[in-house]
């Protein structure tokens, strides 16, 4: 009766392991990650060090600009959303999350790669953001007139 109580703790304990240290069995290196996207630092940002990215924002003025569906409460109640943020799409959460892995071994081709995924979806929704804040701009100066 002690070795199957001791074998299934032992298999807990063990499968509690494992979901710590996500599906490939590797822990993310970091939970912030920022750098140059055009012309503005930006920040992806994982708030509970799963490897899953929660939200991305501009790192000057800390204004949210897209986050991970069902991710919106876990950004930090000091933080604004921009008037034009969005949802990511389940690709760019997909590229995202690759740069909480990034250690010293990762090779210079593999960050590329990661960068190169998350520029071509920035630069995609770009039209959308600009539309967008043309819309507001453009709404603002209605009222104001």
């Amino acid at each position: 009766m002690h070795i199957i109580r001791l074998s299934i703790v032992l298999l807990s304990l063990l499968a509690l392991t494992a979901c710590g240290l996500g599906a490939a069995g590797v822990r993310p290196t970091i939970s912030l990650y920022c750098d140059n996207f055009l012309i503005y630092k930006m920040c992806a940002r994982d708030m509970d060090r799963d490897g899953i990215v929660d939200f991305v924002y501009f790192e000057e003025s800390e204004e949210v600009f897209m986050w991970r569906e069902g991710a919106r409460a876990d950004v930090p109640a000091d933080m604004k959303f921009h008037q034009c943020a969005e949802v990511m799409d389940a690709e760019l959460v997909a590229t995202t999350n690759r740069v909480f892995f990034v250690d010293d071994e990762t090779s210079y081709l593999e960050r590329q790669d990661i960068r190169g995924g998350m520029m071509i979806k920035y630069i995609t929704a770009l039209p959308r953001v600009v539309a967008c804040k043309l819309r507001a701009d453009q709404a603002r100066g209605e009222n104001q007139s």
